[in-house]
């Protein structure tokens, strides 16, 4: 069992990071030592300037400003536009560390059961190839961005931090030639800087996307003919090592997964839902209404949507009346029945 990552961050010594029960734990789920101070002086201190964490842990500026990019590319620290960094809410980061530590564990499983599989088999008694394939950390950005290159028809995504880029171009280009794509937003992905903004992109290009409370794992399928599933990051923020399933009963079991939690997702993109449910709510309705049932908080909800929580809570209890319900979780039913929100469509 894995200890509690919020009881982590209560129980350091100081706003130094160098509470030994807090590092520890940080340090079991993937991050280096000076990573972890790092982290830790920017949830107890809050936003500061790269020069100002330097000073706070006495360590060279360089050092604990390389600390502060893999940490951004972690998905753990966002930088501010006025220089500044601050740290994403420890419950939000442990559960992306630790999630991706199961991730990293899932991928050394699945390479032991191929070792296995050829012990057992013995050198010269080969019984079929093995479809799993295994792309070290130095190679897994450049092989699975060649293989989404590669896409003919489709490609299917769990999308969730953390990410190689959050560049959308390569998508938009394949969808402009006729590539389609679908994606399944995590929650956390939908939290991400800048997400909506550039999920909008892609839906107006044509993605079709629905967002979950919470992924099973992060995976892209291609053509169906090939998916990567990429492990924990390593220490000098370049991708960790990741799966690549080529054909094989493995891989119609994530294209399985995917569209059996495709057809459970609330869809993000307004066409999606019913022409009925399009007259009776107006885009900023639907788009509410979706933020709300993907498992965001009201904070989060109203920062994506550039007003304030009260705005929120007011707009969300006008659709519970209109819905003649009490509670959210009686209005996401209600939301279902009337097609205001679409789930298992025939065409997935």
């Amino acid at each position: 069992m894995v200890p509690s990552v919020r009881h982590a961050f209560t129980t350091t010594a100081g706003t130094d990071g160098r509470g030994e029960e807090g590092n520890a734990v940080l340090e079991v789920l993937g991050l280096s030592s000076i990573e972890t101070r790092v982290y830790t002086v920017l949830v107890h201190g809050g936003a500061r300037r790269s020069g100002e964490v330097a000073a706070a842990l006495g360590l060279p500026a360089m050092e604990v400003a390389a600390a502060l990019q893999r940490l951004i590319v972690r998905s753990l620290v966002v930088a501010e536009k006025d220089g500044r960094f601050e740290a994403l809410p420890p419950d939000v980061a442990g559960e992306v560390l630790v999630r991706h530590r199961m991730q990293e564990l899932a991928v050394a499983q699945v390479e032991l059961a191929r070792l296995a599989g050829e012990y057992h088999g013995g050198g010269h008694q080969q019984r079929g190839k093995v479809p799993v394939e295994y792309a070290p950390e130095s190679e897994v950005a450049r092989r699975a961005d060649r293989i989404r290159r590669d896409a003919r028809r489709e490609v299917l995504y769990f999308d969730t931090p953390p990410y190689w880029s959050v560049d959308n171009d390569v998508q938009l280009q394949q969808q402009s030639d006729g590539v389609s794509y679908r994606t399944v937003y995590d929650r956390q992905a939908i939290a991400y800087p800048g997400a909506i903004d550039r999920i909008d992109q892609c839906v107006e290009a044509g993605e079709q996307a629905r967002v979950t409370a919470r992924l099973p794992m992060k995976v892209m399928i291609v053509d169906r003919e090939v998916a990567v599933l990429p492990a924990l990051w390593g220490d000098t923020a370049v991708p960790g090592a990741s799966a690549i399933i080529k054909p094989s009963p493995l891989l119609d079991g994530l294209i399985e997964l995917f569209e059996r939690v495709w057809a459970d997702s609330v869809p993000f993109d307004r066409a999606s839902v019913s022409a009925e449910a399009r007259a009776e709510l107006d885009v900023d309705d639907t788009r509410l209404l979706t933020l709300l049932l993907s498992g965001l908080t009201d904070e989060a909800v109203a920062r994506h949507l550039g007003v304030g929580r009260r705005t929120v809570l007011r707009r969300a209890r006008g659709l519970m009346d209109r819905a003649g319900v009490a509670t959210r979780m009686q209005l996401g039913w209600y939301a279902a029945q009337r097609g205001w929100v679409q789930v298992a469509r025939a065409d997935a």
